[in-house]
């Protein structure tokens, strides 16, 4: 928020367990060189995995993408912005906007070209939704693991019922 109040406070286990998912995703995709899981103003809410970038930097510059995005959306009625790319010659970068409460988080991901968009953008949604379960209190992941389709609001426990 603009008021500079935090809005996502994490306490230690929530911002242990969010770690956790992040270095997961990050681990398991070739070629992801970094995650952050930012705050709609721009503050890093977990330090982000990886090694390339300033975790606080990356996510002001997030934040400030997303807006910007979001705008871009609005003026053309498209609706609520979900997951923006970008892509150069040395790789590419994807946002997404977690629907968190009280207020939307967002994961940005960098990627170097070996990376299949596809693929990144699948396992950062597993990603966002176990970092919302978690911060709402739901039977998210807790060691990261990934391969849980969420749509329907799941959680990993669900994934390995018989």
């Amino acid at each position: 928020m603009p008021d500079g109040r935090d809005v996502h406070p994490v306490d230690a286990r929530q911002r242990e367990a969010l770690g956790c998912h992040l270095r997961a995703f990050c681990n398991d995709i070739d070629g992801v060189r970094s995650v952050v899981l930012a705050s709609v103003d721009g503050f890093a809410v977990v330090p982000g995995a990886g090694t390339h970038g300033n975790g606080e930097r990356l996510a002001a510059m997030t934040s400030a993408m997303l807006a910007l995005a979001g705008a871009v959306g609005r003026e053309l009625a498209l609706g609520e912005l979900e997951v923006l790319m970008l892509e150069a010659g040395g790789g590419k970068v994807l946002m997404l906007a977690l629907p968190s409460q009280p207020a939307p988080l967002l994961l940005m991901t960098a990627c170097d070209q070996r990376c299949v968009v596809g693929k990144v953008l699948w396992r950062a949604k597993e990603c966002g939704r176990n970092i919302v379960a978690e911060l709402s209190g739901s039977r998210a992941d807790p060691q990261g693991h990934m391969g849980l389709d969420n749509q329907r609001g799941a959680t990993w426990q669900d994934s390995i019922r018989p």
